[in-house]
């Protein structure tokens, strides 16, 4: 699609997202990798001897399983957090943002053009990429133990 840099706004905005392959196809990674991560730490905390239930954890919950047990310091949570907040905010937040069910968020819905589409998309790849990162961390602190 052709943007124009026409202000847009609202669920417009967010069916430019919709329509945008590109900017879903990243959206799909950014689950991916949330499941990449989420495995990860399953196996990190496993290897530790870990005894929880795993089987419905979410991120957000083996954040605080790792910080109980002291697997996770306290730089390694504040990235795990944010991208919790990141990854939570693009799957689960992103329609109630641009209807006004959400006031705060990390994302930007005030004054958007419809080429932000574009920065939408770099956004997610960053987060995307972010991920990747950290699960590949834990996958090597993983090996080594």
């Amino acid at each position: 699609m052709k943007y124009t840099g026409k202000p847009t706004k609202g669920v417009k905005f967010y069916n430019l997202l919709y329509e945008s392959e590109r900017f879903c196809c990243e959206l799909g990674k950014v689950t991916l990798a949330s499941g990449k991560l989420e495995a990860e730490l399953i196996l990190y905390f496993k290897k530790h001897k870990i005894k929880d239930n795993f089987k419905k954890a979410t991120l957000g919950k083996l954040i605080s399983i790792g910080e109980k047990n002291n697997l996770i310091n306290e730089n390694f949570s504040m990235v795990l957090r944010n991208i919790l907040i990141q990854r939570n905010e693009l799957t689960h937040n992103i329609y109630a943002l641009f209807i006004d069910l959400k006031d705060d968020s990390i994302l930007e819905k005030d004054n958007l053009l419809d080429s932000d589409v574009h920065t939408y998309i770099e956004f997610i790849w960053q987060v995307r990429e972010n991920i990747n990162d950290v699960a590949e961390i834990v996958r090597e602190k993983t090996v080594t133990i």
